[in-house]
């Protein structure tokens, strides 16, 4: 069999095994993210094709060559994906645009924006007190380690070693570490002392 012709099959499959639960989506039944954090439950291949499908058409906007590993999950449809993301193993994405060639490894939360809850005032419970969500912006060709947070914009070309905190928002092809994570290198200057040594 030729790949288009599994392709389409396996694309009829996923509209039909789907179809429930676009129906209860559309009928406000369930939410977006009760459908999506059940999908992030089916393991393997036909999981991450199940996931893709779901969010091709349900997001705002959501490019080709998708990948949501297994338990990871997309919150809001008020989410922006691109072209070739990947989103590894136990993600929790917020309200983001997420741009083309992003990788985001295993583990990693994007928040929407770190000021979704507030705490000024001592005569009202913290879970009462208003915040505001905003879209977090990671442009193209990013790549965040395992396990960090993202609650800032990241610049293209940024590389986040695994386990930062990104607060704020830094220059392009930046390589933020550390938690707050701050400047500890720079891919251009990386590049060019890679090719003196050589």
């Amino acid at each position: 069999m030729s790949r288009t012709f599994c392709r389409g099959l396996a694309t009829l499959v996923g509209y039909a095994v789907l179809a429930p639960a676009f129906a209860a989506y559309a009928l406000r039944v369930v939410s977006f993210e009760t459908v999506a954090k059940g999908l992030s439950l089916i393991p393997g291949l036909g999981g991450m094709w199940l996931r893709r499908l779901w969010y091709r058409h349900t997001l705002t906007a959501c490019g080709e060559k998708l990948y949501v590993d297994f338990l990871a999950a997309i919150r809001t449809p008020k989410t922006r994906i691109g072209h070739h993301v990947y989103l590894g193993v136990a993600c929790w994405v917020g309200w983001a645009e997420i741009g083309d060639d992003v990788m985001l490894g295993g583990h990693i939360v994007v928040l929407s924006g770190l000021a979704q809850h507030t705490f000024e005032r001592l005569d009202v419970p913290m879970r009462a007190q208003a915040g505001q969500a905003r879209c977090v912006r990671i442009c193209r060709d990013v790549w965040v380690g395992n396990g960090a947070i993202i609650g800032a914009d990241v610049s293209d070309g940024t590389v986040v070693a695994a386990g930062s905190v990104v607060t704020k928002t830094f220059p392009p092809l930046g390589i933020l570490a550390g938690v707050p994570a701050r400047v500890v290198g720079n891919r251009r200057e990386s590049m060019s002392s890679d090719a003196a040594s050589e």
